[in-house]
């Protein structure tokens, strides 16, 4: 770690490449993990033991009975909740900055509900014979559901002769109407599926991590590593890009692919989260926002949003596991809280493009 004497920021170099380092950043994102790791903990014990005997299990220091409650029916769930949060925070980040609205998150643009139509098909048409569907899996159907979403999203809002080759405002306008669309196709296949699984479709939409298991945890964690790593490869792209595309062209980034690159790297972060817990509502776009204010930067950051994600869900889920009735969805608590955030944003963001 270094410093210059024009930027008396502290550095970090690997050989030519260097980062600069945000002390505030660094702070919120410390803040973040230990709250978080605390979260983790609680949520393993839940209904078992205490967050100090779970550290001690974890370690290695739990008897066989122990280990089998805790590493086979508790840990999947707290993984899952920590690491989905964690990619739906990075993914509406990653939406909100090259868009630079703060409305243009996953949940709102189309992309988690391209991803529950995939899973929510794989479900329903897979065990109706359909075995191709059933053979895809939830993950790749998730993925390819945002995938084809994501791009029907940028074809409706392609604008020609722009750096950005969007509309910002054609882009959440369609993002809304593709939701609705989607979401009126998921409701034609719950009513065509047999009960068991349109019940078990259902419990997957509304966002849950009741039913996690190790199976579901590699689509997790892949969507964090990717996200993470684009994350950082690009991260000076992006706060150039921050400041506007006419700034980041004159300080000379090329704003297309970044920004294509980014829109992808979202896309594939969001569905691969969505296949591991359904859509949690309004992740993405509460945890960029509350990082953002926190950071007191002029764009979301991507990794204290991922942090800041992870942090929510496993809140609400210990919240639904102690406060609240018994096996209620960690979704209604993150749309409960994130409905009212989104009104204050709308109204705010109505505001200052009338000033």
């Amino acid at each position: 770690m270094s410093t210059t004497p024009l930027d008396r920021r502290p550095t970090i170099a690997v050989g030519p490449a260097t980062w600069p380092v945000n002390r505030r950043l660094l702070l919120i994102g410390v803040a973040a993990s230990a709250v978080a790791a605390v979260a983790f903990l609680v949520s393993v014990a839940i209904g078992f033991t205490t967050p100090v005997d779970v550290a001690r299990i974890l370690l290695g220091g739990g008897t066989r009975a122990e280990n089998v409650v805790v590493f086979d029916d508790a840990l999947p769930r707290a993984l899952i909740a920590g690491l989905v949060g964690f990619g739906l925070g990075l993914a509406g980040s990653l939406t909100q900055l090259i868009t630079r609205n703060p409305l243009a998150t996953p949940d709102l643009l189309g992309i988690t509900a391209g991803a529950s139509i995939g899973a929510v098909a794989a479900i329903t048409l897979g065990a109706a014979g359909d075995a191709w569907l059933s053979d895809l899996g939830v993950p790749v159907a998730a993925l390819l559901g945002g995938l084809i979403a994501a791009a029907a999203m940028y074809a409706l809002s392609f604008r020609r002769g722009s750096e950005l080759s969007m509309s910002t405002l054609r882009l959440i306008l369609v993002g809304v109407g593709l939701t609705a669309m989607l979401q009126a196709l998921v409701g034609f296949l719950l009513a065509r599926a047999q009960e068991w699984d349109a019940a078990r479709a259902q419990r997957w939409i509304v966002g849950s991590v009741s039913y996690g298991s190790w199976q579901v945890v590699p689509a997790a964690l892949v969507a964090v590593v990717i996200g993470t790593g684009w994350s950082i490869i690009v991260a000076r792209d992006l706060r150039t890009l921050g400041l506007g595309v006419d700034t980041a062209r004159g300080l000379g980034v090329r704003g297309g692919p970044a920004i294509a690159g980014t829109l992808v790297v979202a896309v594939i972060v969001a569905a691969l989260s969505v296949s591991a817990a359904g859509p949690i509502a309004f992740v993405g776009l509460l945890a960029p926002q509350i990082a953002l204010r926190l950071a007191r930067s002029g764009t979301p950051p991507p990794i204290t949003s991922g942090l800041l994600g992870a942090v929510l869900v496993l809140l609400a889920d210990v919240l639904t596991r102690t406060a609240l009735p018994d096996g209620l969805p960690v979704g209604v608590v993150t749309a409960a809280v994130g409905g009212p955030f989104l009104i204050y944003l709308m109204i705010t963001t109505a505001r200052k493009a009338t000033a």
